[in-house]
């Protein structure tokens, strides 16, 4: 699977377009992190794509990334089936025991903060959010109070500081802003 073909399959799953953005967000950070982990960056990037291909199909997070696994299978590989589940750890009980498991969380989360960050920036644009206000901005236990600060730490277990993560990530979604019209 390529990546025009995991947005294509995203969007016959996943009618809200900022649903859309967010995959494509999180698809960017994790192409971006495996870039500098040595990884495969084309299998990272489609991991953070379809993580949530179910969201707005599955009942809540019960279901969510079991559905997932479903409308996968026989698309992707079983890893990277574990992983999008494992996004969701706290109720499918999948170890973050991977890498690339535990890369997905903190990408996840990640963009999310940065998202938050370029949307209160005058232009809204991602090209404004700079390094140093992103650090201020997750150190500030106010701003994105959704944004679970635990989760992008998981960043340190893949072997990036936070320091390191978070800029990387923001020029990871730098490059697809156009896309995410940011």
């Amino acid at each position: 699977m390529n990546r025009d073909d995991a947005l294509a399959l995203v969007r016959t799953r996943v009618s809200k377009e900022n649903n859309v953005k967010h995959m494509i967000a999180v698809g960017a950070v994790m192409r971006e992190a495996a870039i500098r982990l040595g990884e495969d960056p084309h299998r990272w990037e489609l991991v953070g794509i379809l993580h949530d291909i179910d969201f707005e199909i599955c009942s809540g997070p019960n279901d969510h990334t079991l559905v997932a696994a479903e409308i996968l299978r026989n698309q992707v590989d079983q890893e990277m089936i574990e992983a999008i589940m494992a996004h969701n750890f706290e109720h499918t009980k999948i170890s973050l025991d991977s890498r690339l498991k535990r890369a997905l969380v903190a990408c996840d989360a990640a963009s999310g903060l940065i998202i938050a960050c370029a949307l209160v920036m005058p232009s809204k644009k991602l090209a404004e959010v700079k390094p140093e206000s992103l650090m201020k901005k997750y150190n500030s236990k106010d701003f994105a109070r959704n944004v679970s600060r635990e989760r992008i730490s998981n960043c340190v277990d893949i072997g990036l500081p936070l320091e390191e993560f978070l800029p990387l990530s923001l020029e990871g979604m730098k490059k697809v802003s156009v896309e995410l019209g940011l």
